[in-house]
């Protein structure tokens, strides 16, 4: 039996990543780095840990660092705790690690 093949004007879904994240509000300065320790995304922010003011540090540094709109990378897990989850739309796990820094953090020990 034949698959069938997708129209050309049928939508294609976007590329979706989720990016688990470490991090550490009131750093000495702002970066993005994979920490092999805990398996993902060491963010650090120089915003403070208040009212929201580190989340929001973070999703713009992220953001810019992925050079994407704002709308492309949202919140699956915030909070107050350090472990935080995004959700990258529009672009391979490849290229968000490639923009992020490293071309391989799954392979790193």
């Amino acid at each position: 039996m034949k698959r069938p093949t997708p129209s050309p004007s049928a939508p294609r879904t976007p590329p979706l990543v989720r990016l688990e994240i470490w991090a550490q509000p009131g750093a000495a300065r702002d970066e993005v780095t994979w920490d092999p320790w805990r398996r993902r995304w060491h963010v650090a922010v120089r915003a403070a840990p208040r009212e929201g003011e580190a989340n929001r540090a973070i999703l713009e540094l992220v953001t810019a660092r992925l050079r994407l709109p704002p709308t492309s990378v949202r919140w699956v897990r915030a909070g107050s705790n350090r472990s935080k989850t995004l959700e990258v739309t529009g672009l391979t796990e490849a290229e968000v690690q490639d923009r992020l820094g490293t071309s391989n953090p799954r392979g790193l020990k």
